[in-house]
């Protein structure tokens, strides 16, 4: 195993821990179980925890910039923007075991240092910034019809999927899914 595989694999396995028990909740002592190797080898490729979720939440914030620059290269309508953008996080809620790296890591905020920080707030900014344009351009393109301001369906978006998540996580099931994104699509004019 190279130096690059053991700090991508470091990092990936680093996320899944991240998603299904939260940043405050793992160790370097889980990932080098996982892997195989002595906890030192993951401290030579992240000296501190914090370097280490540093590079998650960077990940994360450039999961989310390459995913909408994807999707606005393939030239689809709002609505079907909207459902390519919902796709990767309905499927994550649909395992009730994970939450988004996003979600997860708002709720330990106060315990992360400032880099971690920054980069999930340019995370939820770049989800923003995206989801209203596209709502904006589905409202004046005549394909949505809403009241409020983009913005603000944006919010209600993003609130909605991280709080979904939290809800299947808690309760086991996502049959409320279905429902739930019927009603948005509604609230968009659908």
């Amino acid at each position: 195993m190279t130096k690059g595989d053991t700090r991508a694999q470091i990092v990936e396995i680093g996320d899944d821990l991240l998603q299904t028990r939260g940043f405050n909740a793992f160790s370097y002592q889980d990932i080098a179980d996982v892997l195989g190797i002595r906890k030192a080898s993951v401290h030579y490729h992240f000296a501190g925890k914090s370097d280490l979720g540093t590079a998650l939440a960077e990940r994360n914030a450039n999961w989310a910039l390459n995913s909408l620059q994807h999707i606005d290269q393939m030239q689809l309508d709002p609505w079907q923007q909207l459902d390519t953008f919902l796709a990767p996080f309905i499927s994550r809620i649909r395992t009730c075991t994970r939450m988004s790296p996003g979600g997860i890591l708002a709720a330990e905020l106060e315990t992360l240092p400032e880099t971690m920080r920054d980069r999930n707030a340019e995370y939820f900014l770049i989800i923003h910034t995206w989801l209203t344009r596209v709502l904006a351009q589905g409202r004046n393109s005549g394909f949505m019809f809403y009241a409020a301001e983009p913005s603000v369906k944006a919010d209600a978006i993003i609130t909605l999927l991280e709080g979904a998540a939290l809800l299947a996580k808690t309760r086991g099931s996502s049959a409320f899914l279905d429902p739930l994104l019927e009603d948005l699509k509604q609230s968009l004019g659908a």
